[in-house]
């Protein structure tokens, strides 16, 4: 089981070496908003053999003894994904969509992939885009109570994760106002305040501090998580960024294990004012657990990789990970009863009569994304009125704001008309599709129904194909690249049908 476990994670590297230069490319523009990039390319790497019944050598001569070892004939393994976020995917990129206006915290754009609809097909896509301004002067920012809790475990000296994230660490310091307070705390098998809340002043105390950081020992994550809120308690005040980051490489085995305990503990902290972003590195995570403590911690859940995602958690998007600029965000899209959704992609939302409302994460600084939905009508006799109302709380003014927009739908002239005239709908519409389609695989493939789960994918990759014959856009490139890696893998096995998948 071991040398099993090690051949995946060998195969998992060599993955991401050969998927390189797609990221190097993505990554430039990218939304703090996403985090299941590389999980879910490792994931959609080619298919592990798996240990099977024995057959006859193959190549063994005729003459060969009785005691020639028995040959295990390779039996394909799929392996079903432990997770697809689709809005993530969706959200992925940095999307074209205007900044708010002076004194605004939250832009919300609407439109459709064509604000005609036909009688024939009666189909219409809508978007809704919603974007947070960049901070340029850091003056802007609300003063800063900030604990780094930082996995130190012997599992970090891998890949040299540890150097890594300490030459990340002080190139945050310089994001950072000398008045900010921030401590550190480490923890292994036991945990440590290495450097006690202070002001970041000119940073000699926190550099010396993260220089001391040395892998070695297990991880007692609810130990320093613990120790962290601690910290940030010394220094909670109203009105500022109370925050508190972990970040961890690994799933807890010592000290305080179960995930529903240690989630029900961070929140208590949570509730008292107290932020919590998260950050994975690597493959052995509890994806849920850190999720979840993010989520109930109005904070980002961030997934990364290597050095490329530890800078840009750390150095270009350490706004987005510090600066909350709205609170529970709330849209609704109100329609008539001659539209209905036929779907949202991605998120949770909520139906009701002539209603769907989605409850969207708190929003930071630098922050795209968009909320995709696919609406149907009965019949197309007149306009059909459309609503998106987003209400969320406005950190800076200390108030709950609300806007309502118009996205009225018009009868084509024409019996039939194209659906997505608008090429930004078109492309995040074509993403969402084929993350969508990951995420039905999933669920098909969990029920061993390989052959509809194949269909899925087979659907998805035929659409965007259709839409964009030479595939020039790079961010359709790269979902689709995770999708075709999955649809490759459902080939070989539903040709090779075992009783075997993970």
């Amino acid at each position: 089981m071991k040398v099993y476990r090690f051949v995946e994670k060998v195969l998992a590297l060599v993955l991401l070496c050969l998927f390189s230069y797609t990221f190097v490319s993505a990554q430039a523009n990218t939304s703090g908003a996403s985090v299941s990039r590389t999980r879910a390319i490792v994931n959609s790497g080619p298919y592990v053999p798996a240990p099977t019944t024995t057959s006859s050598y193959p190549s063994a001569p005729s003459t060969a003894p009785s005691s020639y070892p028995a040959y295990t004939a390779p039996v394909p393994v799929f392996k079903i994904p432990d997770e697809i976020v689709v809005e993530e995917f969706i959200n992925y990129h940095k999307h074209r969509l205007p900044l708010p206006k002076s004194g605004q915290a939250v832009a919300m754009e609407t439109r459709w992939g064509n604000a005609e609809i036909s009688r024939s097909q009666r189909e219409a896509i809508l978007q809704i885009g919603f974007t947070t301004a960049e901070v340029n002067e850091r003056s802007d920012l609300r003063p800063l109570n900030l604990v780094l809790v930082i996995d130190k475990s012997g599992s970090m000296a891998e890949s040299d994760k540890m150097s890594r994230v300490k030459d990340s660490l002080r190139a945050m310091l310089g994001k950072l106002r000398p008045t900010d307070i921030m401590s550190i705390v480490a923890f292994d098998t036991t945990a440590q305040v290495m450097c006690p809340a202070r002001a970041v002043g000119d940073g000699f105390a926190l550099r010396r501090a993260i220089d001391y950081l040395e892998p070695g020992g297990s991880t007692n994550l609810h130990g320093g998580l613990m120790l962290g809120y601690a910290e940030a308690k010394k220094n909670l005040r109203a009105g500022a960024t109370n925050r508190v980051i972990l970040l961890t490489d690994g799933i807890a085995n010592e000290g305080v294990i179960d995930p529903g305990r240690i989630a029900a503990q961070s929140s208590e902290f949570n509730g008292q004012g107290i932020d919590l972003s998260t950050i994975g590195v690597g493959f052995d995570l509890n994806n849920d657990l850190l999720r979840t403590l993010a989520r109930s911690g109005r904070g980002l859940y961030h997934f990364i990789s290597d050095y490329k995602d530890i800078d840009k958690v750390f150095v270009n998007e350490v706004q987005s990970l510090i600066s909350s600029v709205a609170k529970k965000v709330e849209v609704r899209i109100d329609f008539g009863p001659a539209l209905q959704v036929e779907k949202i992609y991605g998120y949770q939302p909520r139906f009701g009569h002539g209603t769907v409302s989605v409850t969207m994460d708190d929003m930071n600084n630098g922050l795209t994304q968009v909320v995709i939905a696919k609406f149907r009508a009965d019949a197309v006799k007149g306009p059909i009125p459309v609503k998106v109302r987003l209400s969320y709380y406005d950190v800076k003014r200390k108030c709950m704001v609300e806007e309502v927009q118009d996205a009225q739908l018009l009868p084509a002239e024409n019996d039939s008309c194209e659906l997505l005239m608008d090429v930004e709908v078109k492309k995040n519409y074509t993403i969402a599709l084929l993350a969508d389609s990951l995420f039905e695989m999933t669920g098909f493939a969990r029920r061993g129904n390989y052959p509809q789960a194949l269909h899925a994918l087979d659907a998805s990759v035929a659409t965007a194909y259709n839409r964009y014959p030479n595939m020039e856009d790079g961010d359709i490139r790269f979902i689709l690249d995770i999708v075709e890696g999955y649809r490759r893998d459902l080939r070989v096995y539903t040709r090779n049908p075992c009783s075997t998948c993970r």
